[in-house]
């Protein structure tokens, strides 16, 4: 009888050792709550369940993924809030999707020169534009009404931002032909750099474009000064190497806030301060808070782990300054 026992006793052990080892190694494949906001590129052939392309991560959509369409329809090209568990080849499976109002999408619009383009049909693909990444798909619409795509024009892009700061491009307008009709060139942009001598004599860096200014180039400022920021048009003529020899330049204004955007996620971190001042992380974009920031929580305070709306205007970085952010319960 005893013998009887000890060999059960060593069987229940076994089978214990083998299911705490299976759960061990169902634990290994998973991954914490993972959240992100993008634009729909790919979804099924038929209805929802299976694989869609979102911002260019994979999602596994199946008959228990929560669809919140509230907000519009799914489709190619909609913006949409993803959350669920990332896999180890960094696809994720999703528990919720919802749809995101015009309010919440990341809009981005801003001009820059192409510096980069994919050897792909149609351009699909990542091309590099004033130093950010553009991510195109077969739902971009390209507008070459002003001259073909090519390295050296001057484009508009419009499009949502991803958490890294890159931009998936929902509409991108030629605004000028680098080659040029007739070896005249205009370019419209940001002023990046400037000589340091008198007048400005020398060359500008403007939207990645070198401008060269002599003594014979109107400088017009009647609409404001030249300085770093500042909004240009430039006319000249266009060099072999695409640098332009400046005839006029006039400045529109200084650049503005025009990449207003509102996201909404949970807060990673938070400053020390006591007045919640500093640098936040949010769906691991940077919020910078300041004392002009309207914090508004029904409950009175923010925890890591809440969920927020952030609304404010974007920088270069990709980092957000913050004009309000709202508890969402």
């Amino acid at each position: 009888m005893k013998l009887r026992m000890s060999k059960f006793a060593v069987l229940m052990v076994v089978v214990c050792l083998l299911a705490g080892l299976a759960i061990v190694r169902a634990d290994d494949g998973g991954d914490e709550d993972f959240e992100f906001t993008g634009t729909v590129q790919k979804l099924p052939a038929v209805g929802f369940v299976g694989d869609w392309m979102v911002g260019g991560t994979t999602v596994h959509v199946t008959t228990a993924t929560k669809i919140d369409q509230e907000d519009g329809p799914i489709a190619v090209g909609t913006v949409v809030q993803v959350q669920g568990t990332k896999r180890a080849d960094g696809s994720v499976d999703a528990q919720e999707i919802e749809v995101q109002d015009e309010g919440q999408q990341n809009e981005v619009h801003f001009k820059g020169t192409i510096t980069a383009l994919p050897n792909t049909t149609g351009f699909i693909g990542d091309w590099t534009v004033g130093g950010k990444t553009i991510h195109v798909s077969s739902a971009t619409r390209i507008d070459q009404e002003e001259g073909p795509v090519v390295v050296g024009a001057f484009i508009s892009v419009e499009g949502t931002q991803r958490p890294d700061g890159s931009i998936d491009a929902s509409k991108i307008e030629i605004l000028s032909n680098p080659a040029g009709d007739d070896g005249h060139a205009e370019l419209e942009g940001t002023v990046q750099s400037l000589p340091n001598t008198p007048g400005f004599i020398g060359d500008w860096m403007v939207s990645g474009r070198i401008v060269h200014v002599t003594t014979a180039t109107v400088i017009d400022q009647e609409h404001g000064q030249v300085a770093v920021g500042a909004q240009v048009e430039v006319k000249g003529n266009l060099e072999p190497n695409n640098s332009i020899d400046a005839t006029k330049i006039e400045v529109k204004g200084q650049e503005d806030e025009q990449q207003e955007v509102q996201m909404k996620g949970s807060i990673q971190s938070l400053p020390h301060s006591s007045d919640m001042t500093g640098d936040w992380v949010v769906n691991t974009t940077t919020v910078h808070v300041t004392s002009s920031t309207r914090l508004v929580n029904q409950h009175g305070f923010f925890t890591v782990g809440g969920q927020v709306k952030v609304k404010g205007t974007m920088r270069a970085d990709g980092s957000i300054n913050a004009v309000r952010i709202k508890s969402r319960d």
